[in-house]
């Protein structure tokens, strides 16, 4: 089972570091890890093109947004290297602030 969630009720860094891990030898943990990273990428694109929409001044990424189990496993290390606070610290956010910063986005 995976680890709670933040006493904010957020997704965890030890939630989906715990999810990478079991989604190698589990079909449900894998089947939600890539729901979790789905939504994360897809509503991350969503958000770009309404701000756009509703006038906020143009974003432009000079690459596409890219998001595997990897790439989010690296963002949340370097994100978050103090692992004692992982239950606590939201793990989209870091997802998020990485993706943007590698699809060079301003």
């Amino acid at each position: 089972m995976a680890a709670p969630t933040t006493s904010t009720g957020r997704i965890s860094v030890t939630q989906v570091m715990e999810m990478v891990q079991r989604a190698r030898s589990d079909a449900t943990a894998r089947n939600t890890i890539v729901a979790y990273l789905a939504g994360v990428g897809e509503t991350a694109g969503f958000m770009v093109s309404e701000a756009v929409v509703r006038g906020a001044t143009p974003l432009k990424c000079t690459n596409s947004f890219n998001l595997s189990e990897d790439v989010a496993l690296a963002a949340l290390s370097a994100g978050a290297p103090d692992t004692a606070s992982w239950a606590e610290t939201p793990a989209t956010p870091i997802i998020l602030a990485d993706l943007f910063a590698r699809a060079g986005c301003n």
